[in-house]
């Protein structure tokens, strides 16, 4: 089921994409997210990355790390005004009670 974004700038196209690519991009995000903000060391990992693309670390870092956060919230509040649930497609890999 394809939907448009809601509200987007008239300077920029429209497109079609279907649920199940937002919901997993917003899924995913939201992992990566949790990731950074949880894991030991991981910030560090991410300015290391920047490094080596040329970006100064610190500042790359930050608009990484915030563009994460920014772009899953945004894909599940697109979702949300299609009064769609967020796909949950780490749902299929919970362990099952023995």
């Amino acid at each position: 089921m394809p939907f448009t974004v809601p509200a987007v700038p008239s300077e920029e196209p429209e497109i079609s994409v279907p649920v199940s690519v937002i919901g997993g991009t917003a899924e995913l995000l939201a992992l990566v997210a949790e990731l950074i903000d949880t894991a030991p060391g991981s910030r560090e990992q991410v300015e290391a990355l920047m490094g080596r693309k040329g970006a100064e670390p610190g500042p790359a870092a930050d608009w990484m790390i915030a563009s994460v956060r920014a772009l899953a919230n945004q894909a599940e509040e697109i979702l949300a005004f299609e009064g769609i649930a967020c796909d949950r497609g780490l749902a299929r890999y919970w362990r099952r009670p023995s």
